[in-house]
């Protein structure tokens, strides 16, 4: 009996196995929209109750907000999700315009600021895509979403975007995740179907890659960071790295124009 049980164990780690490589090769030959339509599925999955949305902003960001921000403030809140640090900060008398590709999410977050008597505009798309106007004291990427954006050159894009929307000696605050969970040689596999089938996106190292669900092709990514690979990406864009917080589990950079420097 127990040689039967170790028999179909270790089977059934091979077949997960199988899985994690088959996986990683599938998302390799996405396209891009097809990979931003699985991030979007895990927002419209996400939900927040009314008790985490007014609980407002977690500690971490209320030291940012009172180190780096001003009442009156103009922000751009990207990644705005069903409204948590959103509703907060408006409730603080800042004037926030959200971006959030999730309808789902969009639709929570208006609810919960006219619940409150509160209001601020809610973009519906991806940051990338979104026309915007106007000029931001401070661009936020909310809790950790700029990790979701897939390849270094797009988020370098995404930064550069930012930056056109700031008003003089306005910040970029950008919170993003550490933690490698993911397997170099899956990700390596990964690229190298991107590669073979022509996909308009390459995986890289700290790619971090999982099917949504098991009945359809779509796949969560997100992207984990060193230090210095964050700060290149800032250096890339034209930024320069004001501030490097360290806090548990998803540090914050803080960045400005290199041209304000004195």
């Amino acid at each position: 009996m127990r040689l039967i049980t170790a028999a179909l164990f270790g089977a059934a780690r091979l077949s997960s196995r199988a899985a994690r490589l088959f996986n990683h090769l599938a998302a390799g030959t996405l396209h891009i929209d097809e990979l931003r339509g699985g991030i979007e599925r895990t927002w419209e999955n996400f939900t927040a109750s009314d008790a985490a949305i007014a609980a407002g902003l977690m500690p971490w960001e209320e030291e940012i907000v009172r180190r780096f921000l001003r009442r009156d403030d103009r922000i751009l809140l990207v990644g705005s999700g069903p409204g948590r640090d959103l509703v907060a900060l408006v409730a603080k008398g800042f004037h926030v315009t959200g971006v959030e590709p999730a309808r789902r999410a969009n639709a929570t977050a208006r609810h919960q600021l006219s619940a409150r008597g509160l209001s601020a505009e809610v973009i519906e798309g991806f940051f990338e895509d979104v026309s915007l106007s106007g000029r931001f004291d401070a661009v936020i990427f909310s809790y950790c979403c700029y990790s979701f954006i897939p390849e270094s050159r797009r988020r370098v894009a995404a930064l550069r975007k930012a930056t056109d929307h700031l008003a003089d000696g306005g910040r970029i605050i950008v919170s993003y995740l550490t933690e490698r969970s993911g397997r170099p040689l899956l990700m390596q596999l990964a690229r190298a179907a991107a590669v073979v089938t022509r996909s308009d996106w390459r995986p890289e190292a700290g790619d971090i890659l999982h099917p949504v669900d098991t009945t359809s092709a779509l796949y969560h990514y997100e992207h984990a960071f060193e230090r210095e690979e964050i700060e290149a990406e800032g250096r890339a864009a034209g930024l320069r790295t004001v501030c490097h917080c360290p806090f548990a589990g998803n540090p914050i950079i803080v960045l400005e124009r290199e041209s304000n420097r004195t």
